[in-house]
């Protein structure tokens, strides 16, 4: 059992223990919050080790302090972080800061793992960034201004997630980036046209890419190395983009969830989905305008578990042979031609929850796009919490960052 399957079931154990509250199922992974007592109990237990710095002139920082959250980054900022040698993550959430402040926290905080600057007006991310060698999590999405990275970056080898959603007006990505050998979820919007030789394609330990908002991207990566990789793809709002232009020779795929969301270029499914048919457990399409037919191989999906079709006006039928889909327990068609549709749509005769063709959509039912600032938990969108879970391992740690 890999480590996210671990996660998943302490997510559902601990919601089911109520830890966690208002869970939206996004049918690729969860948007929750924890709950309010849960969350004073664990402020009271890390007491010392967390410290919320809400002004610049902030004083008494105790030297213990592990985990920083700044409201406030002024131009004493190092006078503030002075004596502190133990912090391992820091987190700037939607205040105005140049390149100074990173710089100041690269430079004495060497053995950083987590980095989240989320909506700073961040135009220049430092090279120092390159000595950050313990760093394991670095969020900078929503970073509108930064149109390009270091490729000090790419010398992370420890890095396992790396965010870059919605910095809508970054050139490209580092030119080493194949060399983030432990990279396991990466986020990314780029103005690229393109993704170039020996870079994303060959991320050997990727596990989930989520491609949004590159109106310029017109294909996927050509190296089959990510493909075989992946766990989780999703793929939203790319207005060029040809999912048609990787060769399908029978590779085999170990995709578990794809979501592909508002690709206008979409007609059919790209042959080399087949590949992840004894695999995908959740396939999510949703405002393709343009898709005219779902594939009679959509039906060898053995182990396809959901399957959501949202807003594809040219869709009229599904699949003949979708009776032969055994593990479907849902089907979510909305806001879809319906009379057509209607007339074989109960030729899944073997699915436990079939949601009947409606014309108002549930938003809680259906929200396509991550968002890149909630926790999430990419988990089994049908999995119960109460049901059989499998014991937890007691001595796994560090499985689950929400």
């Amino acid at each position: 059992m890999e480590l996210e399957d671990i996660g998943e079931l302490y997510f559902k154990d601990l919601w089911a223990r109520s830890f966690f509250q208002n869970v939206i199922d996004c049918h690729a992974f969860y948007i929750f919050d924890m709950h309010h007592l849960i969350h004073d109990l664990v402020q009271s237990i890390a007491q010392g080790e967390c410290f919320t710095v809400k002004s610049a002139n902030t004083k008494n920082i105790s030297e213990n302090v592990r985990h920083l959250t700044f409201l406030e980054a002024g131009q004493n900022i190092s006078t503030t972080l002075q004596k502190l040698n133990k912090v391992r993550t820091i987190e700037a959430v939607q205040i105005e800061i140049d390149e100074s402040f990173p710089c100041t926290c690269f430079s004495r905080f060497k053995y950083l793992r987590v980095v989240e600057l989320l909506r700073c007006s961040l135009q220049v991310l430092p090279s120092s960034i390159g000595s950050l060698k313990h760093l394991r999590y670095l969020n900078l999405c929503y970073n509108e201004a930064i149109m390009k990275l270091p490729n000090a970056i790419c010398r992370l080898q420890s890095l396992q997630t790396l965010n870059l959603g919605y910095c809508e007006n970054l050139q490209e990505l580092p030119r080493d980036i194949s060399k983030l050998i432990n990279l396991t979820s990466l986020f990314l919007t780029t103005k690229q046209t393109s993704f170039t030789k020996n870079g994303v394609g060959c991320l050997k330990s990727l596990r989930f890419l989520n491609i949004d908002e590159c109106n310029h991207l017109t294909s996927l990566p050509c190296e089959k190395s990510y493909l075989t990789s992946l766990r989780t793809l999703l793929i939203g709002n790319c207005e060029q983009l040809d999912l048609g232009n990787v060769i399908y020779q029978g590779t085999p795929l170990r995709l578990q969830k794809l979501s592909i969301i508002n690709l206008s270029r979409m007609v059919a499914l790209p042959e080399w989905f087949q590949g992840a048919a004894n695999t995908l457990q959740v396939l999510v399409i949703g405002m393709c305008e343009n898709l005219e037919e779902l594939p009679d191989w959509l039906a060898s999906f053995i182990s396809l578990t959901k399957l959501v079709i949202d807003q594809c006006q040219k869709l009229l039928y599904l699949p003949e042979g979708m009776r032969s889909l055994t593990s479907l327990k849902k089907l979510v068609v909305d806001d879809c031609p319906t009379y057509e549709m209607k007339l074989n749509l109960y030729n899944c005769t073997h699915a436990k929850i079939i949601s009947e063709i409606v014309n108002e959509r549930d938003d809680a039912d259906f929200d396509p796009e991550p968002d890149p600032e909630s926790g999430s938990s990419f988990d089994d969108p049908d999995s119960d919490p109460d049901s059989d879970d499998d014991d937890l391992d007691p001595d796994s740690e560090d499985l689950l960052r929400g």
